[in-house]
């Protein structure tokens, strides 16, 4: 029933099926149990925590989302050895023939990794011939 991102993470509408069972449940034995007045009093906290749920739930997907936008563009910018290579180039750190030369050697790894199969999703370059 959980959500298949590794996390054991639940979807907002399995908390509240799974919420609304265990509340019938509770709400039940307090009727049998405890009587009407109790019984209403336990329906009107389960009614504020399923909005308290509700509330946090989406707070947590936002900030989850923000953590992870940063976070991606942040190791997007770190592994990522050509932008490097080119923000050098353009603050004026590498002559033409360095930065032609590094970039020779990246592409050289590129094609040295490829052919060893080694996974190079952050630096897909091509020669250009």
């Amino acid at each position: 029933m959980g959500s298949e991102t590794g996390k054991n993470r639940y979807s907002l509408t399995e908390i509240f099926a799974i919420k609304f069972v265990l509340a019938d449940i509770l709400i039940i034995a307090v009727l049998l149990l405890a009587g009407p007045w109790f019984a209403l009093a336990i329906t009107a906290l389960l009614v504020v925590s399923v909005f308290l749920v509700w509330y946090l739930t989406q707070r947590v997907d936002r900030v989850d989302s923000d953590t992870e936008t940063a976070a991606s563009s942040r190791t997007a910018a770190e592994r990522d050895p050509v932008t490097k290579l080119q923000e050098r180039y353009a603050a004026g750190d590498l002559s033409d023939a360095e930065f032609e030369a590094k970039l020779e050697r990246l592409i050289d790894a590129n094609e040295r990794a490829d052919a060893a199969g080694v996974e190079t999703a952050a630096l897909d370059l091509e020669r250009a011939e």
